[in-house]
Parts: structure tokens; C-alpha cells; sequence
């Protein structure tokens, strides 16, 4: 495969200018790689989803087992770092959101990073978002030695000195693993992402659910980031109805964030057996997960923390690619493959084939899915 065809392999988003800007600054920037021993200290870089935290959480593990000694640090996001807070893996916790969410306010708080970072004197910098901003701010303007990220994802490979390809697609979980075991040249075998949580969490729950009353219940998570991703609100409104009718027995948990308040709100008019669940602590949400006769939801945060937790997912999925986001274990997924998949789905549909890929996903089907945990 020749070189700028590797910038193809995962991003629709200007491989081509990925290519020429790693092609350009490697012309000026040389950045030697020197063998990875006995780190002291780790930096993993995470600042993005929530979900895509929680896709990560084995790679502490990984390194921990590895390098026992070594303290890891990790920088998140205030929504995402929830996921980690009680993560004996990881040693300390720098929380940072993107900076273009935040416009200028953003950038000056990454200059106070970047100061916290070159005080920490990590050793290793790894990022697993694969952002060449990151690349740049996190690890080579702080001079930390060895930098380790994917570099044909997003560009970034002059500022590496551990440029590792990314030459097939595979699972977000997989692909992790190739990452940190090709940089230290380990030999790992494949393992799964994990939420821990403690008594006190667990206190917490119980006290929620003895306050909803919440003796038997199942989730359903309607929102999504991006609309393109979302399951018809008519279809969710007829699935709630169905399922309240089938089993009136049980509670229905409608779970999601800030921004699908509105949805919620709305699926709950006159059901007096629904329970809005509106921004939750997701590691708190693990455990309501784990003990829910059935979760439904559309890809995004819900779908990785229900699954990694073990709780009984119905995965909604549409045009994100399934070959690098998917649930790995205890899931039914509900997919209709059209001509069109994957595709950007952060851009609102515009039906190439003629009709909306997650329009196609029948009640029906999400019944029969349920129905078969609920047989369990």
C-alpha cells in the first residue's frame, strides 16, 4: 500500500492534508526514537468522549501489570474522567476539554496544562486520541522523550518519535493494544475495558433506586450526539408503549444527557412507570446498567458503558462503522447494512440511498431482542 493510501485506512477527514502536513514538517522537525526501558512515569492522553474513555480503561491495566513501578497519569475531559475517578490503575488525573469548545478560555487553559505536564516530567506521552494538536501540545512542546500515538490517523508522525501505523481497521479496543504493544514491544494478549467502582458508588445506586423505587427496571437511552446516529423518537415513544404493555411490571429508566433533556421529557409525558435520568454519573450508571433487565440504545456513550459494565445491551447501530465501534460481549446489535455505510454521520443525513439507515430498525425487532434477555 503506498504511503498516502495509509491515510485513508480510518479518517474521511482530509487524509490528504494529513498526508502533505506530516510529508512538509518531517522535512524540518526530525524527532529521534530511543528504546522505551522501565518508565518512571506515563502520560496518556483521553480528552475527547466519554465512550471513547471508557474504550481505554484496559491500557492503564495493560501498563500497570507491565511496569508496575511506573505512576500513570491521564488527561480527560470533566465529563469522561467520571469513568476513571476510582480507577486504581491510574495515578493522577489532569482534566482538560477541547479547546475549541471553549474558543479562547480553552487555549489559555492548555497553556496551564502544558506548565503541570513539564513539572511531571513524564518520560512517555502516549495518545490514544490520535490528534495531532494533542501530539503537539501534550507531548512535544512539554519535551517529554519518547511520544507514541498512531500517526496515519490524524497526522502528527514529525512530532513522534514512536510513530506507530495504523495499517488495518479494527476494534477501538484492539486498536489500543496494537498501539502500546508495538511502542514497548510487548506481547499482549486481547483483553476488554473495565468501569471499577466501589462500595460507595454502590451505596449511592442503592439509594437511588429505593428513592425511584426501582425494584425491576429496564434503560433506554434515546439520545445521541449527533442526529444521524439517533433510533426515530416515534419508534422509541411506540417501543416504551409495547414494552410497558408486555412486561407492566417494570420500571423504564430514560437515560441520557444535558442535550436530550427535551427527548426524554417528552417520551415521559403521561407514563407514570418512565424515569427521566438526566446527566447521571456514568460510573455511578455502570452499576444501574449491570442490574437492568435489558438496556436499549443508540451508539454513543450508553452502548460502550453498558456493555464494558455487563450489562444486557440492544444496540442500536447505523451508519457508524461497526468494525471499529461495537460492543463486544452480552449485545444484540440491530444493524441494517445500505449502500451508504459507514459514512460521515456527523453531518445530518441526506438519504443517498433513499431512506435513513436507523429509520429501517422495526419495533419489532427491538422487541424480540428484549424479549430474549428478559427469557433469561
Amino acid at each position: 500500500m503506498k504511503q498516502k493510501d495509509l491515510y485513508k485506512i480510518r479518517t474521511e477527514i482530509c487524509p490528504n492534508f494529513n498526508y502533505y502536513f506530516d510529508k512538509i514538517t518531517s522535512f524540518f522537525i526530525k524527532s529521534k526514537k530511543k528504546k522505551i526501558k522501565n518508565p518512571k512515569k506515563i502520560l496518556i492522553i483521553r480528552n475527547d468522549h466519554i465512550g471513547d474513555m471508557a474504550y481505554s480503561t484496559h491500557i492503564f491495566r495493560i501498563l500497570k501489570n507491565y511496569f508496575p513501578k511506573t505512576k500513570i497519569g491521564v488527561i480527560a475531559t470533566a465529563d469522561n474522567r467520571q469513568l476513571i475517578e476510582k480507577d486504581p490503575y491510574i495515578d493522577k488525573i489532569f482534566e482538560i476539554d477541547l479547546f475549541w469548545r471553549r474558543k479562547f478560555r480553552g487555549f489559555l487553559d492548555y497553556l496551564k496544562i502544558i506548565k503541570k505536564i513539564r513539572k511531571e516530567k513524564f518520560d512517555v506521552g502516549i495518545d490514544l486520541r490520535q490528534s495531532k494538536l494533542n501530539i503537539f501540545f501534550f507531548l512535544w512542546v512539554p519535551k517529554i522523550k519518547s511520544r507514541i500515538s498512531f500517526y496515519n490517523v490524524n497526522g502528527g508522525k514529525a512530532f513522534l518519535t514512536h510513530p506507530i501505523c495504523y495499517d488495518k481497521k479494527i476494534s477501538f479496543t484492539q486498536e489500543m493494544i496494537k498501539l502500546v504493544a508495538d511502542a514497548f514491544n510487548l506481547k499482549v494478549k486481547n483483553c476488554l475495558p473495565h468501569i471499577i467502582t466501589d462500595k460507595e458508588d454502590k451505596k449511592e445506586v442503592g439509594k437511588l433506586i429505593k428513592e425511584k423505587k426501582l425494584k425491576k427496571y429496564v434503560i433506554f437511552a434515546p439520545g445521541a450526539t449527533e442526529e444521524a446516529k439517533k433510533w426515530p423518537e416515534k419508534k422509541f415513544d411506540e417501543l416504551i408503549n409495547r414494552f410497558h404493555k408486555k412486561y407492566p411490571g417494570y420500571k423504564v429508566v430514560l437515560s441520557g444527557a444535558n442535550n436530550d433533556k427535551d427527548l426524554i421529557q417528552r417520551l415521559c409525558v403521561g407514563k407514570n412507570f418512565c424515569v427521566p435520568l438526566i446527566n447521571f454519573n456514568l460510573r455511578l450508571m455502570s452499576i444501574l446498567f449491570r442490574r437492568a433487565g435489558a438496556i436499549v440504545a443508540n451508539d454513543g456513550a450508553g452502548t460502550a458503558v453498558s456493555w464494558i459494565s455487563g450489562g444486557k445491551l440492544v444496540s442500536l447501530a447505523g451508519p457508524v462503522d461497526l468494525e471499529l465501534s461495537r460492543a463486544l460481549k452480552n449485545s444484540k446489535i440491530i444493524h441494517h447494512k445500505l449502500d451508504c455505510y459507514p459514512c460521515f454521520w456527523t453531518q445530518p443525513c441526506k438519504k443517498p440511498c433513499g431512506i435513513w439507515c436507523m429509520e429501517l430498525i422495526t419495533v419489532e425487532e427491538v422487541m424480540k431482542a428484549i424479549d430474549d434477555f428478559m427469557r433469561k
